[in-house]
């Protein structure tokens, strides 16, 4: 009879099985974790925007640059996938802000998507994202004026591609991206109230909060209805409040002893058109055109080359003008040329061309995608929007999503029951 040996190879068996498990249980959680660090392509800080009863925009951020877009399903089960809105003639290009808008859906209906970054699909906690549209609307919209600014950096360059969310009080949230030139624009003629059951008030005084996000950079200010067109230049990493900016200017306005007259401030010393941008690519049929003028006069705005239709607006007291065309432009290449007078009282034209997208174009069948971008399905969380009750656009605080695998569990199972087998095996031989 051999002597009996100590247990020793099964209880070395076993820490080795634990210590394995907890290294790859480290790596797998490693490789999933939210993060916001540079050269990470999981989205992050996710919005739902925009929710009408025909569209609605989700908004995402990557530590990396990617490329994005938007897979959705209909009630019908028709699949379709979106391009990030800056994405023209089906060609994708990676960017650190994602802004993807889905369009001609149909009103109250619910729908599922996911978000594809680099190829890859994510949502969280099982299931799809599902959103429902609003209920269609009839009669006045809000009345209210577009608003629009520029984005800068600390150092005084515009910033291109920041995403611009802004909460009118009361009302749902609104997004858009700045243009190359810093600048951003949103129409709030169409703003719905946070239940999406019906349009803003406009003849109201409304509190604005806008916040821009660019990279793990931020901005964020709070304004109103009557100090938001333009919203003054914003800098990243700065906090503002510009809702008694006008006050401020008419007590800071100058005054001639004895003159009982108010000077409002205007910027009439700049003539000029600002929108849209020389060779902008636009999704509407109607665009707004604004320009600066000499407070009070007339301006002539003639829009479109092959069929151009024309008006008239008059220079605010603000210096600024506005006109949109009262039909639709047709998609293509397209142009608009202003003329008002100048301070010499002579005629000055500006003219700038730029682009309506056709109707569709940001829209791929799910068979479209090259190989390299068709997804790898792993549904995740449900957030979902109803017209009947407030909407939840942001989804930033939900589990981040994730694409993971299966395999290092496996590895886990299959070393551990071989490590534990060999244990018992040397128990038995020596035993």
């Amino acid at each position: 009879m051999h002597p009996r040996t100590p247990r020793m190879p099964t209880i070395v068996g076993i820490l080795l099985v634990l210590s394995v498990i907890g290294i790859i249980a480290f790596f797998e959680w490693f490789e999933k974790r939210p993060t916001s660090a540079s050269g990470s392509t999981v989205p992050i800080n996710i919005q739902l925007t925009n929710i009408s009863d025909t569209s609605f925009s989700v908004v995402w951020i990557t530590g990396a640059p990617a490329t994005g877009m938007v897979s959705i399903t209909s009630p019908k089960h028709t699949p379709m996938t979106y391009f990030d809105d800056r994405d023209t003639n089906k060609k994708l290009v990676p960017y650190t802000t994602h802004m993807v808008t889905i369009r001609s859906l149909a009103p109250a209906t619910q729908y599922s998507f996911q978000l594809i970054s680099n190829g890859k699909s994510f949502a969280s906690n099982g299931s799809p994202y599902t959103i429902s549209t609003a209920s269609t609307i009839s009669g006045n919209t809000s009345g209210l004026e577009p608003a629009y600014g520029t984005i800068h950096d600390m150092g005084g360059s515009p910033v291109a591609g920041a995403i611009i969310l802004m909460t009118i009080e009361q009302g749902q949230l609104l997004s858009t991206i700045t243009s190359p030139s810093g600048s951003w624009l949103l129409s709030l003629g169409f703003a719905r109230t946070a239940s999406l059951a019906k349009y803003l008030d406009g003849t109201n005084r409304l509190t604005e909060t806008i916040r821009v996000l660019w990279g793990d950079q931020e901005a964020t200010a709070i304004t109103d209805t009557l100090n938001d067109a333009p919203v003054p230049t914003m800098i990243l990493g700065k906090t503002y409040d510009f809702r008694k900016q006008q006050a401020i200017k008419l007590l800071d306005a100058p005054t001639v002893l004895g003159d009982t007259t108010t000077t409002k401030p205007s910027t009439a010393n700049t003539i000029g058109l600002t929108a849209p941008a020389q060779n902008a690519s636009l999704t509407t049929a109607l665009p707004l055109v604004t320009g600066t003028g000499l407070s009070g006069k007339k301006v002539s705005v003639v829009l479109g080359i092959t069929s151009p239709v024309s008006g008239t607006t008059t220079v605010g007291t603000d210096g600024i003008w506005r006109f949109t065309p009262p039909t639709p432009l047709p998609p293509g290449k397209q142009s608009v040329t202003a003329t008002t007078i100048d301070q010499r009282g002579k005629p000055v034209a500006f003219t700038h061309t730029f682009t309506i997208l056709k109707s569709g174009t940001q829209v791929l069948g799910d068979a479209t995608p090259s190989a390299t971008l068709a997804p790898t399905i792993t549904p995740e969380a449900t957030p979902s929007a109803s017209p009947s009750a407030t909407p939840t656009p942001q989804l930033e605080g939900e589990p981040v999503p994730t694409s993971g695998t299966t395999l290092p569990t496996l590895l886990i199972i299959l070393l551990g029951a071989g490590l534990l087998t060999s244990g018992f095996v040397i128990k038995w031989k020596y035993a």
